[in-house]
């Protein structure tokens, strides 16, 4: 669907470099990386609106690096939706279209099908200042889904709504996917926005992908240091491999993976959700140790608990109801375990 060749682009004190992407049609498709890493700017570069100084941009084999903005077939929402104050909902949406050749019945046959489609029978009348958050957010959406564009870019789309607005901001972006049947690309800082929505993405980090690909793959299986606290990997310890078992640094505490190391993994990491309490001391699992809890964070819906196992210390996610069920305080020893499966090595 849209490929980015070896795209470059430069600006002062600040560039993107050899980036090569992939979206393919129907998907979802993530830019995630922290504030400055370029995702937004890769994204205005799709759009045209920054033009890339070296590499190709294609959509379905044909070059689009020097085609103008409004013959690209996509369209762009920005986090703060940029809504014409002036205008009404029903004439915000309707904008663009007198600037594209869409007859009039279509306009309005599309105007009808998005008003159901994001409930926004009961503001037509009603001006930006007086909409809600995820309100102006569906207007906006609208505005770019009545030129039925092959790409819809989203920059940011869940970040300036209220925590309130944003899981359903979320089920109506699945929806738009889902009921319209098209590409979306959404620029986020946000992971579990990412694994919410997206089949696919890419980590972006000063200018540069660091991985690509299906999005629970990136989630579960990081390439890197920088990838692996991103997404929410935890601890993350050195390991050395001696007679065919995993140690961790030189602690001496031996964990079983699934596979021992490829060659110039260094480091491992285990997912905080994947250690669990195993108050009976089952075997069940590979890695099975016993522990003394150091420290509890309550989170209100979790626990944040960190553990000694000897000298190496382990970071664990545990439902709060624990502190009920188990009496769980600083200092009790506990037995805690994970899968083999769990232990990911980079």
């Amino acid at each position: 669907m849209i490929q980015l060749k070896d795209i470059g682009l430069e600006l002062s004190g600040f560039a993107l470099k050899n980036i090569h992407l992939h979206i393919r049609e129907r998907d979802f498709f993530a830019l995630i990386g922290p504030t400055g890493s370029g995702k937004s700017l890769l994204l205005e570069g799709i759009m045209g609106l920054m033009p890339f100084t070296s590499g190709q941009l294609l959509s379905k084999g044909l070059t689009m690096n020097f085609m103008p903005v409004e013959k690209r077939n996509l369209a762009i929402v920005y986090q703060d939706f940029a809504l014409f104050p002036h205008l009404d909902v029903t004439r915000n949406i309707l904008y663009g279209t007198g600037y594209h050749k869409i007859c009039s019945k279509d306009v309005h046959t599309r105007l009808d099908r998005l008003v159901e489609t994001l409930g926004l029978g009961h503001i037509l009348d009603r001006r930006p200042h007086n909409l809600s958050g995820g309100e102006k957010q569906r207007v906006a959406l609208a505005r770019s889904l009545i030129l039925n564009p092959g790409v819809l870019l989203l920059d940011e789309p869940l970040s300036a709504l209220d925590p309130v607005f944003h899981d359903g901001a979320k089920n109506l972006l699945k929806k738009i996917h889902k009921e319209l049947d098209m590409t979306i690309v959404m620029v986020s800082h946000n992971f579990q926005d990412v694994v919410c929505l997206a089949n696919r993405g890419a980590i972006i980090h000063q200018g540069e992908i660091l991985q690509q690909g299906d999005t629970l793959s990136i989630f579960e299986k990081p390439n890197s240091r920088f990838t692996a606290d991103f997404v929410g990997m935890r601890n993350i310890q050195p390991i050395a491999v001696l007679d065919g078992k995993m140690e961790v640094g030189d602690t001496g505490l031996n964990i079983r993976p699934a596979g021992l190391p490829d060659t110039g993994h260094t480091r491992m990491g285990i997912r905080p959700e994947d250690i669990v309490l195993n108050p009976n001391g089952s075997d069940l699992w590979a890695n099975c140790f016993q522990g003394r809890v150091k420290e509890i964070l309550n989170h209100g819906l979790f626990l944040d608990v960190r553990l000694a196992v000897d000298d190496t210390e382990f970071e664990a996610i545990w439902p709060r109801s624990y502190l009920r069920d188990y009496g769980l305080t600083p200092g009790q020893t506990v037995n805690l375990a994970f899968h083999r499966e769990s232990v990911h090595t980079f």
